[in-house]
């Protein structure tokens, strides 16, 4: 597994880094977003976007950082760094050639699990940090913030992620290059969320859950949905498991 973890090493310091500096460009900056918003007000264009009633509910630390962050930055970047966590797992190997000293040395159903498990663990590192960052800066800086509202932020966040991560592995295994499954990951995103605008086909539209629009609109989480996220994942790995069993090397 150490292998695994050295291979993973820079992309998850990487999505971390960017996590970060992504959080502290909106975190402590609400007086000076607030302050250029208020600069605009009355602008009929800036009215038909963001109205008077939204603009107060920025005033609101927890609407703020909510908003901002689970609805904005971080929740439109669980699906990529679910993606980019996974695609090169099993496609580098192949594509290095490097897969057929790696099964001289285990067995395939080894070398699945060893590369799965790390994928999952370092992404889950990820998640959970970005997904508790809100609540952790609003208790050192004592912010008066609803950490129940943040816990079913970051709840719904991780199980976005790991669904994500489940179709790039399923994509790792099935390609031989590094950026043919990183491309049918993006693709597979885009047109599900494309999709996902047609009232029949909502449920393929991720964002809207990975953004936690129930919680902002009923304050409840979408557990039905976890469930089928959990289920089709677990799908994922499994075919994905197959179709690398059966790979020629």
């Amino acid at each position: 597994m150490r292998k695994e973890f050295n291979d993973l090493r820079v992309r998850f310091f990487g999505v971390l880094v960017v996590v970060f500096i992504l959080f502290f460009l909106v975190a402590p900056l609400q007086k000076f977003t607030l302050s250029m918003l208020e600069g605009y007000t009355g602008n009929p264009q800036l009215e038909k976007f963001l109205p008077g009633s939204m603009l107060n509910k920025l005033k609101e630390w927890n609407f703020y950082v909510n908003s901002q962050w689970y609805g904005k930055n971080f929740g439109q970047m669980i699906p990529i760094i679910g993606i980019i966590m996974a695609f090169p797992l099993f496609a580098r190997e192949f594509e290095n050639r490097t897969i057929e000293f790696l099964l001289v040395r285990k067995s395939r159903k080894e070398i699945f699990l060893n590369k799965v498990l790390t994928g999952f663990i370092a992404l889950s590192v990820i998640l959970i940090i970005a997904g508790l960052l809100p609540l952790v800066y609003s208790f050192l800086l004592r912010k008066d913030y609803i950490y129940e509202t943040g816990l079913k932020f970051a709840f719904q966040s991780y199980f976005a992620g790991l669904l994500w991560y489940g179709i790039g592995i399923f994509f790792s295994v099935l390609f031989n290059d590094q950026v043919k499954p990183l491309l049918a990951g993006l693709g597979t995103l885009a047109i599900t969320t494309v999709a996902g605008l047609l009232k029949p086909l909502k449920f393929l539209n991720t964002f809207s859950y990975a953004l936690g629009t129930n919680i902002f609109q009923k304050n409840f989480i979408d557990f039905k949905y976890t469930i089928c996220a959990i289920i089709f994942t677990i799908v994922s790995f499994i075919f994905a498991y197959i179709i690398f069993n059966k790979k020629e090397a």
